[in-house]
């Protein structure tokens, strides 16, 4: 059953609305980074702060309110919020101001998603939290779920957070030279990027561009923290999505690829995709982050969102790769000819949870 897109936000790095984003993209204006300071080292790593800067409750009604007044009612869809930081910089803020910590300061997990259904009059809420594959996990959540509903509203976020930070600098995870240069064999690490992104999901095409077509998720346990490093678990997770979807690997025409920058996911990610190469056409792959940041949570949605809308205007967002000998060869030309397009779509998370879409996106006919 179909199930499309409706109503995207974004709010990010590249500005307050997706037209915004895309318009950035589309022109070549990568964000400017700015900075966040190591506490036990007194350096500066690069961070990508969403613009304008605004606090989370609202930060989140900016992004839920126009999917409110585009339906008229809420009342009878449910609300699926994906994040791994959810309001943690609330719980941070309590211990600075108090100088110290107490676990009544912490809240429940689903304390943001109980007070948003509470105020938008959502039929019920849920939160998913499988780190950076929270968002995509919530749209084959929300696709599964949606014929209980009248639609379905995926709210993914990623706020800013001192402990997020310094755990990834402590990781040394964290690009220190500020350039984000995903499969490149210079590469040295993701930059973390606050985001906000919603959407509405309906079996009713109406005026939606992109389409989800199915997916598949599953963890790998071979690891604590990551996924087989020979790619192996990517491949199954890839081909079982492919088979969800009903389609065969040669119908997909782009990967968007999770393309952290960082040693081991990259060369998990490039041992998993080798298969693509081997098409008799292999399509082409592309990698967002490098204009977003790593929105961690929400990656899952911001990425989808921001590649949709460019593919409507026929635009491929690339980036200057710069290098020979890239892990997986990346796509550099922004013309985007195809009316239709089929991609599958990575996002991998802490800890191994894998999650693989396949979205059809359809770019804006000419008005007459």
């Amino acid at each position: 059953m179909s199930v499309w897109l409706h109503h995207p936000q974004l709010h990010s790095c590249l500005g307050p609305d997706l037209a915004t984003a895309a318009q950035r993209v589309m022109a070549g204006r990568l964000p400017h980074a700015g900075s966040f300071v190591v506490h036990e080292r007194g350096h500066r790593l690069p961070y990508l702060p969403a613009q304008p800067e605004l606090a989370l409750e609202p930060r989140l009604h900016a992004l839920l309110d126009p999917i409110q007044q585009a339906t008229g009612s809420l009342q009878d869809h449910l609300l699926l919020v994906a994040s791994s930081g959810l309001d943690i910089a609330h719980f941070e803020q309590l211990t600075c101001e108090r100088g110290h910590f107490k676990p009544e300061y912490a809240t429940p997990l689903h304390r943001v998603a109980a007070h948003l259904e509470q105020h938008y009059g959502f039929a019920g809420s849920m939160v998913i939290n499988t780190a950076c594959s929270s968002a995509a996990n919530a749209l084959l959540y929300g696709a599964r779920l949606l014929p209980s509903y009248a639609g379905v509203v995926v709210l993914s976020f990623e706020p800013p957070s001192l402990l997020i930070q310094q755990g990834f600098a402590a990781l040394e995870l964290t690009s220190a030279s500020g350039n984000y240069q995903p499969f490149h064999d210079q590469r040295d690490g993701l930059i973390l990027g606050e985001a906000g992104a919603a959407v509405l999901l309906s079996h009713q095409q109406g005026d939606s561009h992109c389409q989800l077509l199915g997916g598949y998720s599953a963890c790998d346990t071979s690891s604590v923290t990551g996924t087989r490093e020979d790619g192996s678990h990517i491949l199954q997770v890839s081909r079982q999505a492919l088979a969800n979807a009903g389609l065969t690997a040669d119908e997909i025409e782009l990967v968007k690829l999770h393309g952290t920058a960082t040693r081991a996911n990259d060369e998990a990610e490039a041992a998993g995709s080798q298969h693509w190469l081997q098409l008799e056409s292999p399509p082409a792959f592309c990698a967002l982050k490098p204009w977003l940041g790593h929105n961690l949570g929400a990656c899952g949605l911001s990425e989808i969102l921001l590649l949709a809308v460019c593919l409507e205007q026929h635009h491929l967002p690339v980036h200057d790769s710069n290098a020979d000998n890239l892990l997986l060869p990346l796509t550099t030309t922004t013309c985007w000819p195809q009316e239709r397009t089929r991609i599958l779509a990575n996002f991998f998370g802490f800890g191994g949870n894998n999650a693989c879409l396949v979205l059809e996106s359809h770019a804006r006919k000419e008005q007459p």
